[in-house]
């Protein structure tokens, strides 16, 4: 588990746009095998997962353009890669098993969404408390707000499916 500030801002962010990728990889998938209210929602949330990825995309590049000195190669080996990729599978969408009605209906897939959402936020928390440098913080702090934003949506859609 993800939960000391052992991370750089880069990592954190190649983090954050593996577990965004994660996401929409989830909806589109629970989308091919269902129709009508329910599709259109979980096409929805793939989305908002794209647009979380490409805002955090921005923030990666932008961090990475203030850090002349800062060489992120490393960042793209194979095995750094899919170790970083890995730990966001892990946390979020992977670690738990499916459950068998969670794209039953729009309810069940906005639960899911929320509890992925809720441990997205949690994850971040934690590295945010974890976080040695003010920098770090305030990455961390726009993270944990764009997903406390997307937490809220689902519970919208939710409290409408009810």
């Amino acid at each position: 588990m993800i939960v000391n500030g052992n991370f750089n801002a880069l990592e954190i962010l190649k983090i954050a746009i593996s577990m965004e990728e994660e996401g929409m990889q989830f909806y589109a998938n629970g989308a091919k095998y269902t129709d009508g209210k329910l599709k259109d929602f979980l096409l929805h949330a793939a989305v908002q997962e794209r647009q979380h990825k490409e805002r955090f995309q921005k923030l990666y590049n932008d961090f990475l353009e203030k850090k002349d000195r800062f060489n992120d190669d490393y960042l793209f080996d194979p095995d750094v890669s899919a170790y970083l990729k890995s730990l966001a599978e892990n946390e979020v969408f992977q670690k738990k098993p499916q459950k068998e009605d969670a794209f039953t209906d729009v309810r069940s897939a906005a639960q899911q969404a929320v509890e992925a959402e809720e441990t997205t936020v949690a994850l971040y928390t934690r590295m945010y408390e974890g976080a040695q440098y003010e920098e770090m913080k305030e990455m961390l702090a726009a993270l944990i707000e764009e997903e406390k934003a997307h937490v809220e949506y689902f519970k919208g859609l939710l409290e409408k499916a009810e």
